[in-house]
């Protein structure tokens, strides 16, 4: 449900990482292993790591399934055992609210070469028309931590250049329509998410209120 609530973001954060020939991109915190998949079919060499084996193993099966060859490791983000500058691009899918943001785009940055990309999904705190899921849903069990974009301006210093765009201000009042076994629902909430990304450009100040930003550091 989620993967097609992000559409427009996830197609955003691709169209940032551009070519993928032959680059050296680090997924993570890779789920269940889909968007390494992608990211290898690309022509990226896709390196994942988890703290989860279980994801870990999904991952594996899922690209030998498939033919696929990457890498993956189990380890901390936050204490990433990488060389300095070892690869061209970073993506990270909504798990720096699970973890310490002023520990993770650190290391990010020491891992990325000069010139590199990280590329960044995450669910923001301040967003009203998600609130009551977050307070009813089973997923406040992993007590996450939502990202700002005051926290994302303050770990620019850690990269040379900084940008962001925000998706699903309005159209978040519509997920539950995920849940309903339509086809045109899922059209109704991604028609509602381009007249929010219209909106936002005359009303830069709402970004803020958005369920998600894509972020782009680059080194």
């Amino acid at each position: 449900i989620f993967a097609l609530a992000f559409t427009e973001a996830i197609t955003h954060s691709y169209q940032l990482l551009a070519d993928l020939s032959r680059k050296k991109l680090l997924e993570i915190g890779g789920g269940s292993g889909e968007q390494a998949i992608y990211f290898a079919t690309k022509g990226a060499i896709v390196t994942v790591i988890d703290v989860s084996p279980e994801s870990l193993k999904a991952t594996e099966q899922l690209a030998k399934g498939q033919g696929i060859i990457l890498s993956v490791h189990q380890m901390d983000v936050e204490e990433m055992n990488f060389k300095s500058e070892e690869f061209d691009l970073i993506y990270i899918n909504s798990v720096l609210m699970h973890a310490h943001p002023q520990k993770v785009l650190p290391e990010c940055s020491r891992v990325l070469k000069k010139e590199g990309k990280l590329v960044i999904i995450e669910p923001l705190q301040y967003a009203p028309f998600v609130q009551l899921y977050r307070l009813l849903g089973s997923y406040r069990k992993t007590k996450p931590r939502y990202a700002t974009l005051k926290m994302f301006q303050q770990n620019k210093i850690y990269f040379s250049e900084y940008s962001h765009q925000e998706f699903y201000l309005f159209a978040s009042l519509l997920l539950p329509l995920f849940w309903v076994k339509s086809k045109i629902t899922p059209k109704i909430y991604h028609l509602v998410a381009k007249g929010d990304k219209a909106l936002l450009f005359f009303l830069p100040f709402l970004q803020k209120l958005c369920w998600v930003s894509v972020v782009e550091y680059r080194k």
